[in-house]
């Protein structure tokens, strides 16, 4: 050891860039001659570890730049990554479990929040779930996922983001590569005429899907609303953002998705709700309207007054005028396909109300428990799509305590924002909670319809807004630490 010290820096470069020539020339012969492009992955693998083993806040900034780009790949088998977004994720889970091991994942227990706490418990029913699940595979694979979620958008992210400078770079890191997906989709879906039909899949490969994409850029609108009162009006910064934010509206207009036109009409709602300081009491009373909705649906059977028409409940192909008329009228397919999967999630629930049939097994569970009488033309699910609720996926999936606990960590970081966003007094640290809340907030309207918390898109901006928020009450309390009593 004594001898490596004495070497000097220059060489040690030379060193390093060396090896990387010789293992990308390595990786590119083998990708070649065995057939396997993924090969070209191990050079950039070897450059984020020495990069990590240096200094991997830039690391964490290129995972976020590389969500609105990332593809889904198959890699062998089963087995498919989003591409480049998923593997840094596992680089950051390997960080993890290093720091887990040398014991320095928590210094003491005062750094622990109700935020940790729920999300350790939630994880860890989880755990047992998936050695009770049906499919153990599956769960596995779900419980693998999670966890490189958790790791760079919670633990990764806590250590990183210091302050308001970090949430602005963050911001950027995000926004450009957004731009470009946005762009793309657009152009992509010109060439079809802006066709209602071409709508869906305008964005891919980059979006899986026109609700994915959509949902990404009505979560993202409140993020540049509120980034343009970093720069001066009518500056550099201002107008490219402002820009950016009509490519956003015109995305989400295109994507002629019903749920990202509803969600992105609350937006201003939540605001004035907010300015009022309306909207934590809204939520209360809110959820208990949804628990006499659902009670009262249960009852007695009353949710068979929702059963479709079979003959009448159809698919309308190009028109995107009969598709909203059809959908206030009850006999839109795709709505009323919900209804099938969500009876067939209340009586999963109802047969294994505490430990659920085991994450992401829905698909593989719910026929047996459907109801014929809300059986659609698409019923059989080729596409292999879920409960179109990831709540009531949740509760079908992990049973009642599941379903609770990731409810709960849903609704008590929306109001510690919210009530976060009154207390504060500095501008801009309470105009990034105000974006943060919004932002969240989509997210929670699309899960009602919608289960996208798995999809790399989604999933890393919903734990990483929970992480900014619990930042933000961090940062409050040093800042009225500092000013005393």
């Amino acid at each position: 050891m004594d001898l490596l010290r004495h070497i000097p820096l220059k060489a040690w470069r030379w060193l390093l860039l060396s090896l990387l020539a010789v293992v990308t020339v390595g990786a590119l012969a083998m990708a070649v001659r065995m057939r396997m492009p993924i090969l070209m992955g191990i050079p950039v693998a070897l450059v984020m570890g020495l990069l990590i083993l240096y200094r991997y806040k830039p690391v964490f900034f290129l995972l976020i730049a590389s969500i609105p780009l990332s593809t889904q790949m198959e890699v062998g088998g089963s087995l498919a990554l989003d591409l480049f977004s998923e593997p840094l994720m596992l680089v950051f889970l390997v960080v993890f479990v290093l720091d887990l091991l040398a014991g320095r994942q928590f210094r003491g227990t005062a750094r622990l929040k109700p935020f940790h706490f729920l999300i350790l418990i939630l994880l860890s029913w989880t755990v047992i779930t998936t050695l009770l699940s049906s499919y153990p595979g599956r769960s596995f694979k779900f419980l693998l996922a999670k966890l490189w979620y958790l790791a760079p958008f919670v633990y990764v992210a806590q250590r990183l983001i210091q302050g308001p400078a970090d949430v602005k770079t963050l911001f950027w890191a995000f926004f450009w590569p957004l731009m470009v997906s946005v762009l793309y989709a657009l152009v992509h879906h010109a060439s079809a005429g802006f066709s209602f039909e071409a709508a869906n899949g305008a964005a891919f490969p980059l979006y899986a899907n026109g609700v994915i994409f959509s949902a990404t850029l009505v979560l993202f609108l409140p993020w540049c609303w509120y980034a343009r009162s970093w720069y001066g009006a009518r500056s550099l910064q201002w107008y490219v953002i402002t820009a950016g934010m009509g490519l956003l509206l015109l995305g989400i207009i295109f994507s002629y998705k019903r749920g990202a036109y509803l969600t992105t009409a609350t937006l201003p709602v939540i605001w004035f709700l907010m300015q009022r300081k309306w909207l934590d009491k809204l939520i209360y009373v809110g959820i208990v309207l949804l628990g006499l909705g659902v009670a009262y649906l249960v009852q007695g059977n009353n949710y068979y007054l929702f059963a479709p028409n079979y003959q009448s409940t159809i698919w309308h192909g190009d028109d995107f005028e009969a598709h909203l008329e059809a959908t206030l009228q009850g006999t839109e397919i795709s709505g009323m396909e919900r209804f099938y999967r969500w009876v067939a999630a209340k009586n999963m629930i109802a047969d294994m109300p505490v430990f659920g049939s085991g994450p992401s097994t829905f698909n593989q569970v719910y026929k047996h428990y459907a109801d014929d009488a809300f059986r659609t033309y698409v019923s059989d699910n080729p596409e292999q799509s879920t409960t179109h609720n990831y709540f009531l996926m949740t509760f079908a999936e992990q049973g009642f305590p599941g379903g609770l606990l990731f409810f709960f960590l849903c609704m008590y970081m929306l109001v510690k924002g919210i009530r976060l966003y009154y207390r504060i007094a500095d501008s801009e640290r309470r105009g990034i909670v105000l974006l943060l809340v919004m932002s969240l907030s989509t997210i929670l309207l699309h899960s009602f319809l919608n289960e996208m918390i798995e999809v790399d898109k989604i999933g890393a901006m919903f734990w990483l807004i929970l992480t900014l928020i619990h930042l933000s009450e961090g940062w409050e309390e040093r800042e009225m630490a500092q000013e005393g009593p």
